[in-house]
């Protein structure tokens, strides 16, 4: 697997009547600067990408535009490519930007994200040109700016003139959102790698490159001027010229009156070296350090067909209940309507709590497929025989089933288990905190995958028993003893390959093996530490620790 390094530079803007604040920040490497053995120095790579922009309004240096960027981002003053707060038919800028790549050679992708498009008020003059709902009210969050305003983008050789052998990237198109790629593996818009256009490949390291943009409240045309060569100005003539492109609004009417538009765009570059077949497109988790661990608070309680209150029976209404009902439970249930493990035998049914952390009083068993337990602070108990003790119990045609945003916090005995040898079908496990039990969750043999992500599995005598096969992904495990086991995987029940990455392993917890193991573990992009690191006991070489990360994931 292939670590990227990754530096991006965020420029919030401002408005084209354009206003609000911008901030301006950096993603970390994904991974440290320096490594150090004995004796030895290895110093890792840098992807260090600066910003420089010089801005032009109506033909006019516009000072608040136009700024450099320290090298070690250490200037953190707020940076706008736009603030332009009285917008006029007619009126046009220009932005050259200029990128700098430090030591590596880098790809270069450009971001582009329209964040507001709104009509904040009507004046009488925008009333009368139509700017009106059917009821006669005014519109709100409709504004038509975004839609009046025109850009052109293209490769520039650092002159703020666009020229007869300069090609716009995108012509005469509104504001909108998108990714560009300026230089990945298919394309380059300075022709780097074969010295014309379009060419592909990346930048080369401590090299600086020109992208220059224009806009217009009006109609935009390009009349490219002649090349006058590298670095020179050519002259910015006629009036409403920024040199190769001109602007009219003469066609324009009152609509956009008090209109506003707000917009983010990201520069991001990305190493080349290991990375031969990369692609600029939209960002996605890969793409930024994920995060791990619960995030309870994004609860969202469903739209119920029945509620349990008071002393009413959680059993009764799961009983009742057909495929796709949600039955609640509120706060005030107090659990004297039921007496024994809480069986649910209907497919298709959804238990969830009104409000996230409402009270269990007994185990629940999800015995019928695409069942889903949601919400709930959950205590553990007999589910099935003596030996069967857990929260939440998978019963062996469980298949398919959602165990999400519950809370165990004690217990002998499992969080979440699953019956031995079902035939199940595989489900997901997901934003629960489930700590102070025997495990967190123990899967017994069976026969499909489960998801298990974006959990806090804490403070277990075993956080994960029994593999099984899982995807184990964006999870946080800790333990207050060092050295104590967060996955355990036994050469009995583990006969299916799993995968555990974008892991935190701290207070030194570790995955431990008995034996070996079948199915073989890919354990590749975690987090060990801080005083542990990644331990394999027991087995042999069934566990692929490396490549790992050498700092924490944020927690959710």
């Amino acid at each position: 697997m292939t670590t990227i390094l990754n530096k991006k530079i965020l420029l919030s803007l401002g408005t084209l009547v354009f206003v609000g604040a911008v901030a301006l920040g950096a993603t970390g490497a994904f991974f440290s600067d320096t490594e150090t053995s004995t004796g030895n120095t290895f110093t890792a790579g840098a992807i260090d990408l600066g910003v420089d922009n010089e801005s032009y309004y109506n033909g006019v240096l516009n000072q608040g535009t136009s700024w450099e960027l320290d090298w070690d981002l250490s200037d953190e003053t707020p940076r706008q490519l736009f603030n332009f707060l009285d917008l006029k038919p007619g009126d046009w800028g220009e932005d050259t930007i200029s990128l700098h790549v430090k030591n590596n050679d880098s790809y270069l992708c450009a971001d582009v994200t329209l964040t507001s498009n709104e009509d904040n008020d009507q004046t009488e003059p925008e009333i009368d040109d139509g700017d009106l709902v059917a009821n006669n009210g005014p519109q709100t969050n409709d504004g038509e700016l975004a839609s009046h305003l025109r850009f052109v983008w293209w490769a520039d050789d650092g002159d703020n003139v666009l020229e007869d052998n300069e090609t716009p990237i995108h012509n005469n198109v509104p504001l909108g959102s998108g990714t560009v790629a300026l230089a990945d593996s298919q394309t380059n818009i300075w022709g780097d790698l074969n010295g014309t256009l379009p060419g592909n490949g990346p930048l080369p390291g401590a090299s600086t490159r020109y992208i220059a943009k224009a806009w217009c409240f009006g109609a935009l045309t390009t009349n490219p001027l002649s090349q006058d060569g590298l670095g020179t100005t050519s002259p910015r003539t006629p009036a409403n010229s920024t040199g190769g492109v001109a602007c009219n609004g003469a066609d324009e009417t009152n609509i956009t009156q008090t209109d506003s538009v707000t917009l983010d765009v990201a520069f991001r570059a990305v190493q080349s070296r290991n990375n031969t077949s990369f692609v600029c497109s939209a960002p996605t988790q890969g793409e930024q350090r994920p995060r791990v661990g619960a995030l309870l608070s994004a609860y969202d309680a469903p739209t119920c067909n029945v509620t349990v209150s008071g002393s009413g029976s959680i059993q009764t209404a799961v009983g009742n209940a057909e495929d796709g009902d949600v039955v609640c439970v509120d706060s005030t249930y107090n659990g004297s309507g039921d007496s024994a493990a809480i069986r649910i035998e209907n497919a298709g049914v959804t238990l969830a709590a009104t409000v996230r952390g409402v009270d269990l009083f007994d185990p629940i068993v999800l015995s019928a497929s695409n069942v889903t337990v949601t919400g709930f602070d959950g205590v553990i108990g007999q589910a099935e025989s003596p030996a069967e003790q857990a929260a939440f119990y998978l019963d062996n045609d469980a298949d398919l089933s959602e165990i999400s945003f519950n809370t165990v916090t004690g217990g002998t005995g499992a969080a979440i288990l699953t019956e031995t040898g079902a035939a199940l079908g595989g489900g997901l496990i997901a934003n629960n905190v489930l700590g102070g039990a025997t495990q967190g969750i123990y899967t017994n043999p069976h026969t499909g995958v489960f998801v298990i992500e974006y959990n806090d599995i804490d403070n277990n005598a075993a956080g994960i028993g029994g593999l099984m096969g899982a995807i184990v992904r964006n999870n946080e495990f800790e333990h207050t003893v060092a050295g104590s086991e967060a996955i355990g995987v036994d050469s009995t029940h583990d006969a299916n390959p799993a995968t555990v990455s974008f892991n935190n392993f701290l207070g030194g917890t570790k995955l431990n093996t008995y034996g070996p193991i079948a199915g073989d573990v890919d354990a590749e992009d975690n987090f060990w530490g801080p005083s542990g690191g990644a331990a394999q006991t027991g087995g042999s070489d069934e566990v692929d620790f490396t490549p790992e990360e050498v700092s924490a994931f944020l927690h959710n």
